[in-house]
């Protein structure tokens, strides 16, 4: 763990390294970057937008950080955002096939023409029937009212008064134009006659009324059944049309869930493959870098060993004595290159006193030896051995290192 001074400036923000190896662009000095080597911090972001970093913790690798990253990568970077992608394109596509059903349209259509609540054409009609029958009075007969006894009377009355003339009259023929007890009687008796043919007219005429109140009372009924057989077999029809329409409605909502149940499979089936694909590309990914590190393993091991091929074939020229039994340290590239800068500047003596310095140290008098005369072959006129195997290894060392950093 890095000093808890890097702690001052942190952002509290992670960020996963690129599947390049390198941090993203737009970074800030406090960020830390999670990497296979482990997590690093920015201490500074250079003018061509490269970074400064430091180690913050060797330990906290993208093998075992669980905590979120805020550049939302997973595991790999460019296989999980390129599988968010088109997991959101399949999404979009499930919602156009909600919006754009061929079922959906059809059942939508059949829904608007749901049959309105019936209303009977004879309602009207059955209504006043109904009121009638019920606010109708119960049969009585009225003389007065009798329009037909009216008229008996007026005409059986209007009979007996010419028959009583007709009978006064001839009276008086009888008795020479003088009235008699007998015209009076005879003519009174012809006009009762009438009146009694027209009280005999009066039971016919009672049940006549009747029959005509009962006719009515009869009519009424029978038109009030026509009228509800004609709105039984309108509703029977109604019925049935809501119930086709219900058919048809159940029958394309079947077919709209069909389709959406077959696009929801379609859809969790397609992520199912991705999912499956994004774990061999994590896989693939990882095991890339395995790869990756062993072939730079390999490389190091062998330039390491053509430089040690190259070492003795120096010591084995120049007669450099490798064989001294003096205990002390292994010197290490790094010391060459000291030694080398050391002698470039101040000669001889330069190089001697970095040679005391190394026994000071505690180095083996072996390895001195060796620099010193690696340093001596090598050192005149020096400004750049890069075509040297030891130049070649040392860099490939501090680039290995470097690399391992994943930031540029």
């Amino acid at each position: 763990m890095a000093s808890d001074l890097m702690n001052v400036g942190a952002t509290g923000k992670y960020y996963k390294v690129q599947q390049n190896g390198k941090a993203q662009k737009g970074l800030s000095v406090g960020d830390r970057v999670v990497t296979d080597g482990g997590t690093y911090q920015i201490l500074a972001v250079n003018p061509d937008g490269s970074y400064k970093s430091a180690l913050y913790d060797e330990n906290m690798t993208t093998r075992n950080y669980r905590g979120k990253y805020n550049n939302d990568y997973g595991p790999y970077s460019e296989a999980d955002s390129s599988r968010k992608e088109t997991r959101k394109k399949l999404s979009d596509a499930l919602d156009e096939d909600y919006r754009d059903s061929v079922s959906k349209d059809r059942y939508e259509d059949i829904l608007s023409q749901k049959p309105e609540a019936y209303e009977s054409a004879y309602r009207r009609e059955m209504e006043d029937i109904l009121d009638r029958l019920e606010n109708r009075e119960d049969f009585s007969y009225s003389l007065d009212d009798d329009i037909l006894y009216r008229q008996y009377r007026d005409s059986y009355m209007s009979a007996g008064r010419m028959a009583m003339e007709d009978v006064s009259g001839q009276a008086a023929a009888l008795t020479g134009g003088y009235g008699s007890t007998y015209a009076v009687s005879a003519s009174a008796g012809a006009y009762e006659n009438y009146l009694s043919k027209l009280s005999e007219k009066i039971p016919e005429l009672y049940q006549l009324s009747r029959q005509a109140y009962d006719a009515e009372g009869d009519e009424l009924y029978r038109l009030y059944s026509l009228y509800l057989d004609a709105d039984r077999q309108d509703y029977e029809r109604y019925r049935d049309s809501v119930s086709d329409w219900q058919e048809e409605r159940d029958r394309y909502y079947g077919e709209y869930l069909d389709e959406l149940e077959t696009a929801r499979d379609d859809y969790y089936d397609r992520l199912d493959i991705l999912r499956d694909a994004a774990e061999l590309e994590s896989s693939d990914y990882w095991n890339g870098i395995d790869r990756q590190n062993d072939l730079e393993r390999l490389e190091l091991d062998r330039e390491k060993f053509e430089y040690d091929k190259y070492q003795d074939s120096v010591k084995e020229t120049s007669g450099w004595s490798s064989s001294s039994s003096s205990r002390g340290k292994n010197v290490t590239v790094s010391l060459y290159d000291d030694a080398m800068e050391a002698y470039e500047n101040g000669g001889e003596t330069g190089l001697e006193m970095y040679a005391q310095k190394l026994r000071g140290s505690g180095y083996s008098q072996s390895g001195i030896d060796d620099i010193i005369a690696y340093v001596r072959q090598y050192g005149n006129g020096r400004t750049a051995s890069n075509g040297n195997p030891l130049e070649k290894y040392a860099q490939r060392v501090k680039s290995s290192i470097l690399n391992k950093i994943y930031l540029r």
